[in-house]
């Protein structure tokens, strides 16, 4: 792995959209572990309370030899009961299991509408302009 880092999703077709695997990997370009090894984060969004781990084993199947794995429990994903209009207090939902902060966008942008009941518009980059200056 010559960056140091990579991210791979796995889509299994024949289980629920939920069953998307997730995995991250650093190594020690980030100072996070020994130059030569790898810290790799598999996730996914568990269908059951029971066996969770074995959702997650096409992904750990894909990383070869695991040196130390490291499984905890299933962390539940929280939801706002309300909108905040009557409070004015906006709640986000919990961090799912993707990466690159996909759903986080989202929700980012569904507390805006709820808080200002207006769309979000994000002024960026426009198609063909860049960030650095051509030589």
């Amino acid at each position: 792995m010559v960056c140091g880092k990579l991210f791979c999703l796995f889509r299994n077709p024949t289980l629920t959209p939920h069953a998307d695997i997730y995995i991250a990997v650093v190594s020690s370009a980030h100072s996070v572990c020994p130059r030569g090894y790898y810290i790799a984060i598999v996730s996914t969004i568990a269908e059951g309370e029971s066996n969770h781990h074995l959702e997650l084993q096409p992904g750990l199947e894909r990383l070869g030899k695991i040196e130390e794995c490291f499984i905890g429990p299933p962390i539940p994903l929280y939801e706002p009961l309300e909108s905040g209009h009557s409070d004015n207090i906006y709640i986000s939902k919990s961090y799912d299991a993707t990466s690159h902060f996909e759903t986080t966008t989202d929700d980012i942008r569904d507390i805006w509408q709820r808080a200002t009941r207006e769309e979000l518009v994000v002024e960026g980059l426009r198609e063909g302009q860049s960030l650095v200056a051509e030589e």
